[in-house]
């Protein structure tokens, strides 16, 4: 059959034509096939393939790879041979060394990971601090231990410097020291405690910025000595229409503290350190001169409590306030403990490994020991470069 196609000027005729083939008719023969389907191979190789430039890809991709097509690109055996790579053993720990081309797998046991199988899973920050007495960080592939100001590492555990050791830094040596902050009441003729706060240095004392309406203001740390405040640092984004987000404030002493092992700072950790121990602790402690109730009379010696931390999501479900993820929740459901008015500013103190840490503030709550409420505390955690920043310069 044919078709016919016309044009306006040029006429022009294609034909096609149609072949019914019947039967197994439609097949050709092997050698038939492969003719029809033949296509010339890159490189101009052929009979004259001896005269062009030697090709690793002609040479080893499109014919047959062999040691003398392979030695024939490269002119050289020891580019030739890959050798094997598991000569000698580099996989550590047990692990299985498996050859590949110019490389390696090592297939790890199940304690061990890295390229080498270098790396001990279990001393790795992720699980138990990487067995680190104070901070884990991943230097390299490995973890490695630090210590909180005032300590210094032996033999993988912080232990506290000596008085001689210490030096200047004699201003970090750790420990946990709650001060309060007071300030002269007229009527009664003497100083009256508000808030509470802690050491951090010989200088500094943290607190809460919802404390700090008074500028009149003394910090006690006991019957023994007081100093007056030369500088107030609140957190720049507290904002006093939101009394309690970034409740968190630095007071400058005009004098120092006279440091001792009965009267020492609190150690800061970094964040990720701070989150997990505050977060894993079933006995962090907060303290203060605060009421024995709501609306009680005030302590007249320091009260200590012990508070497990409130996972989030229940936090939130537990007051009509919002509870920004600058703060959180510690404390008992049904049980008639809590911080109360007047702990204010104080600690939220974890101890790991012998060390006490600052994990929150005590910030604010609805009343006190409310069935079905917690303590709500600053998330100290969040605020470490702040405090950096401020107490360094």
């Amino acid at each position: 059959k044919s078709l016919k196609v016309g044009a306006t000027k040029n006429m022009c005729f294609i034909r096609f034509s149609l072949i019914v083939i019947k039967g197994d008719a439609v097949f050709v023969s092997q050698p038939e096939a492969h003719t029809l389907l033949h296509r010339q191979r890159r490189y101009n190789s052929g009979k004259f393939e001896e005269m062009l430039k030697d090709n690793l890809e002609r040479e080893c991709i499109e014919e047959t790879c062999n040691m003398e097509e392979a030695r024939e690109v490269f002119e050289n055996d020891e580019k030739t041979v890959d050798g094997d790579q598991c000569q000698p053993p580099p996989c550590q720990n047990g692990g299985i060394c498996e050859d590949g081309i110019s490389t390696y797998v090592c297939w790890c046991k199940p304690d061990f990971s890295g390229k080498n199988c270098e790396i001990e899973v279990t001393k790795q920050c992720s699980v138990n601090n990487g067995g680190c007495s104070h901070f884990c960080a991943v230097e390299g592939e490995y973890p490695v231990c630090h210590c909180a100001a005032g300590y210094r590492l032996k033999n993988q555990h912080c232990e506290k410097c000596t008085r001689e050791q210490q030096g200047s830094m004699s201003k970090h040596v750790s420990g946990c020291l709650q001060v309060a902050l007071m300030y002269h009441s007229a009527s009664l003729g003497r100083a009256q405690t508000f808030c509470g706060g802690s050491l951090l240095s010989e200088l500094w004392v943290i607190t809460a910025a919802h404390c700090l309406a008074d500028p009149h203001i003394n910090t006690d740390e006991g019957p023994e000595r007081d100093h007056t405040v030369a500088e107030q640092h609140i957190h720049h984004m507290y904002d006093p229409k939101l009394p309690y987000n970034h409740d968190i404030a630095l007071l400058k002493l005009t004098s120092p503290v006279e440091l001792s092992n009965e009267r020492r700072p609190i150690c800061l950790g970094p964040k990720d350190f701070t989150e997990t121990i505050m977060r894993e602790s079933t006995g962090s402690v907060v303290s203060g001169w605060g009421n024995i109730r709501f609306l009680g009379y005030q302590a007249t010696k320091l009260q200590k409590l012990q508070v497990p931390y409130v996972e989030r999501p229940q936090c939130k479900q537990s007051s009509k306030d919002h509870i920004t993820r600058f703060m959180f929740c510690a404390g008992y459901r049904d049980e008639m403990k809590d911080s109360c008015q007047g702990d204010s500013g104080g600690p939220h103190a974890t101890s790991y490994d012998g060390t006490w840490f600052l994990t929150g503030i005590v910030s604010w709550g609805e009343e006190c020991a409310v069935s079905g409420k917690y303590g709500i505390y600053t998330r100290v955690s969040r605020y470490y470069p702040w405090i950096s920043v401020i107490t360094i310069n």
